[in-house]
């Protein structure tokens, strides 16, 4: 182990608004150490036997205490001092990480209510890809994790998380940029509902299918008025997902729908995209 993991094993630094992403990341590194248990209390400090003489006993306590101090210093440096500053109070790694958890990790629910609707405005900015996106949202599901109940039944637990996972695809479309809306109405139309890992593999797919990410002037391009999209070999052209072009190349208005540009009606109820008929596979009309 070199010197600068001795000090400072991880890169986020707690702040406290981060708890979440610094603990999944500490005990990731602990865990991959073997010391996540001297956190959780299933190692305690050890008592002689009676078998044991007191030297071997003192070599099994000052290992023990090795770690423990090794854990608590990892803790302390990836901590901002005021954070820990209240660590001198505790004598154990495993203290130190409940009086976190205590002081972190909220359920009440005023703080769910503030997640929730930070959670409904998220909206995927121009220009952004969806893999700078996620990150946003899963950092809220991650601090919305430990409100959820925890089932005891292997059964209910299946039941929930799949719940869960529908919930979490429907609040990941709606956030997206309407560029996507004709991949967005196909998912929504599955019969059964894709995964979410299903619909953000797609999703990424379309992306790179449309140019969105392929270089960094890419977004500068697409928003020059009258561009028409990059072709693959320089003399095609490539149309945007969200429906035909237009001949003066203007965006699109509220309340518009984005294939046919009617302002009476949105995508998913235009007669003229076919999606009202699609499959219940979710398969595009021939």
């Amino acid at each position: 182990m070199d010197k600068s993991e001795v000090s400072r094993p991880i890169i986020i630094t707690l702040d406290g608004p981060n708890y979440i992403p610094w603990s999944q990341a500490m005990s990731s590194f602990l865990k991959g150490r073997k010391l996540w248990r001297y956190v959780t209390g299933d190692i305690k400090a050890p008592t002689q036997g009676a078998a044991e003489t007191s030297t071997e006993f003192i070599v099994r306590l000052e290992e023990w205490d090795s770690k423990n101090h090794q854990i608590i210093t990892w803790i302390r440096n990836t901590s901002i001092p005021s954070i820990s500053l209240q660590f001198g109070r505790f004598d154990t790694a495993h203290a130190i990480w409940d009086f976190l958890v205590t002081r972190y990790t909220t359920a009440d629910l005023a703080c769910q209510y503030q997640l929730m609707t930070s959670l409904c405005r998220q909206r995927q900015e121009p220009g952004q890809s969806i893999s700078a996106f996620l990150p946003q949202i899963y950092s809220i599901w991650d601090q919305l994790t430990s409100s959820e109940p925890k089932w005891l039944c292997a059964g209910d637990s299946t039941l929930f998380a799949t719940y869960r996972d529908q919930q979490r695809l429907i609040l990941f479309l709606m956030g997206l940029s309407d560029i996507y809306e004709p991949v967005r109405a196909s998912l929504l139309h599955r019969i059964p509902l894709p995964t979410l890992e299903q619909a953000i593999s797609e999703l990424l797919s379309e992306e790179t299918r449309l140019g969105l990410v392929s270089t960094s002037h890419v977004a500068t391009a697409l928003a020059t008025p009258g561009s028409r999209g990059r072709g693959s070999s320089g003399g095609s052209r490539s149309f945007s997902a969200s429906g035909p072009p237009s001949s003066g190349g203007s965006a699109s208005r509220p309340n518009e729908c984005t294939f046919c540009h009617a302002t009476d009606h949105r995508l998913l109820t235009c007669s003229y995209s076919g999606l009202q008929n699609l499959s219940p596979a979710g398969s595009w009309p021939l």
